[in-house]
């Protein structure tokens, strides 16, 4: 190893949460210190005025935690400077979904001329309309508000002003629970879309300033901090205590337990933060499928590696 510690500057997809509790654990237990490793973990600024992958893209953080989207999407940009590439899986299984608290929204077929909240994500609204065609509706029937703050967006439903927006079940979806409320669920699973990884940890694999020993210490010790948290519920609690302001222990209690089941698929079957090209493959074809992606020579094998796990 290196004699001073090598820095890196990890964009967070969202203001600290249980996705990132491995992270925020690897470095409480100075895993990271101990691989020879500054590990500075940042959020997005209230607003969310910049995407992760467009804070690596601009040299700003070595690594941005993003969903696949976001690595297809830049493949088909053809950016020679900049291809983003995953290296990590944080999740996974898909702990994401469309819900309402409507009693006429029952299935994704009945958002047709209802109001969705959009976070302007690149294929999500499309995603929102095919999953209401898979069920019989109209999607081009369904209304798209583009306008609210990605980060507001739940509460936006819960007071009404949008009918249906898509949530992290181990997190909103754990706030419905301790406040009563009923919602509907509508997984892309269940509307036939093979949803890829979401989130993953990212690199410029053609630019990056953190070489392959740093990056692989990095990994190593990120997949042990999700192991920790998955093995250690409460000691993962105690540290996003820290980091999670306004939330009750046992709101992190609840999130926690529910996301560990998304960390990893059954035990021994897959190692934490591995990924399947099947996977990948199935997630691209489908967007192709249905005229999202335009480009068709994407090499969806370039778009992740899990070189750094040995």
């Amino acid at each position: 190893m290196p004699d001073t510690k090598t820095t890196i500057r990890v964009a967070l997809d969202w203001t600290p949460n249980t996705i990132h509790s491995g992270l925020f654990l690897a470095r409480a237990k100075n895993l990271y210190s101990d691989a020879n490793l500054d590990v500075q973990l940042l959020p997005p600024d209230p607003a969310y005025s910049t995407t992760p992958a467009k804070r690596l893209e601009a040299g700003e953080v070595e690594l941005a935690i993003c969903p696949s989207e976001s690595i297809i999407a830049y493949a088909e940009s053809n950016k020679p400077n900049f291809q983003l590439q995953a290296i990590y899986a944080v999740l996974q299984k898909d702990a994401s979904a469309i819900v309402s608290k409507n009693d006429e929204i029952l299935r994704p077929r009945d958002l047709e001329d209802a109001v969705y909240g959009s976070y302007n994500a690149r294929y999500e609204d499309a995603i929102v309309r095919e999953m209401v065609n898979a069920g019989g509706g109209d999607g081009s029937k369904v209304r798209i508000e583009g306008s609210k703050g990605k980060l507001s967006l739940f509460e936006e439903l819960k007071k009404g002003t949008i009918d249906a927006t898509w949530i992290f079940l181990p997190w909103e979806g754990v706030e419905a629970q301790l406040e009563a409320l009923c919602l509907n669920v509508f997984r892309t699973e269940d509307s036939g879309v093979p949803y890829g990884y979401s989130p993953v940890v990212a690199r410029n694999a053609v630019g990056n300033k953190v070489d392959g020993d740093a990056l692989r210490r990095f990994v190593l010790a990120t997949q042990k901090g999700y192991e920790m948290a998955r093995a250690d519920s409460a000691a993962a609690v105690e540290v996003m205590k820290e980091h999670c302001s306004g939330k009750s222990t046992e709101f992190l209690e609840m999130s926690q337990d529910d996301i560990n089941g998304f960390y990893g698929e059954a035990e021994g079957s897959i190692e934490l933060g591995r990924m399947k090209v099947e996977k990948w493959r199935a997630w691209v074809d489908w967007l192709q499928e249905k005229k999202l992606v335009v480009k068709q020579d994407l090499r969806f094998e370039e778009m992740f590696t899990n070189e750094f796990f040995s």
